[in-house]
């Protein structure tokens, strides 16, 4: 964290339901439900689940503020359950281009983090699955969501998403294009540039087949994103339309 950096409040999750104590524990566990959009591999996105649950894993290695997600177990194969986040206090408006530049405003360095993470993962869809207390309270939370339509899951087939990826141009455009700023863009390049090889591939790989992504994709998926990790300044000055 920088110095520039305040410490950004807790992401909170729904709590549904809490059921029977777990035992007689001193700490009094008890049973309980989460509440949670539950996603599925589709014939439009075949990728959907691993690229979902890959994201989230890279976006914790840097510290990026996004929804929790976990992969869940399902008679029809792997799902995943993005955990759905609790508004206690004051309201998450979705986000979407009309209210970017407010967005970038308030949230400055937040959305610095979201969009440099987005051009290095390759989500062209970040309007729309974004969150952020815009109205007067002093609460300030923004959270990214969905990364359904990020790296593997970028085409309807794996080969065509790492072709995608492999080029220095995508995604072709960002919300945030033109309303951050290079000074809070370029720790955030940093942050990433300086995650090992081997971070990437521990994030990237499974161990197993997950849905249609088999090792070997998987294997492919993380030596992609190892370069557009040192390419990504200028991947970044390009999409993001830096001055």
């Amino acid at each position: 964290m920088t110095e520039n950096e305040a410490i950004p409040p807790f992401v909170t999750y729904t709590l549904k339901s809490v059921r029977n104590p777990v035992g007689q524990g001193a700490t009094a566990p008890e049973y309980g439900e989460i509440a949670a959009i539950i996603k599925q591999d589709n014939s439009e996105s075949r990728a959907q689940v691993y690229s979902e649950y890959v994201a989230s894993r890279l976006a914790a290695l840097l510290g990026i503020q996004t929804a929790t997600g976990v992969l869940v177990t399902h008679s029809r194969g792997l799902r995943y359950a993005s955990l759905l986040i609790s508004e206690v206090g004051f309201t998450l408006t979705d986000i979407d281009h009309p209210q970017a530049e407010e967005v970038a405003e308030r949230y400055p360095i937040e959305t610095a983090k979201l969009a440099v993470f987005d051009v290095w993962i390759g989500n062209m869809d970040r309007a729309g699955n974004l969150r952020a207390n815009i109205d007067e309270s002093t609460e300030n939370l923004l959270v990214g969501l969905d990364h359904g339509c990020s790296l593997l899951s970028i085409a309807d087939s794996n080969d065509s998403a790492l072709r995608l990826l492999e080029s220095l141009d995508w995604p072709a455009t960002h919300i945030f294009e033109g309303l951050v700023s290079r000074y809070f863009v370029e720790p955030v390049v940093q942050r990433i540039r300086r995650l090992s090889d081997d971070a990437i591939q521990e994030a990237c790989l499974m161990g197993n087949t997950v849905g249609s992504v088999m090792l070997t994709d998987q294997a492919m998926l993380a030596d992609v994103l190892i370069k557009r990790r040192d390419r990504l300044e200028e991947m970044v000055d390009r999409i993001l339309k830096l001055d």
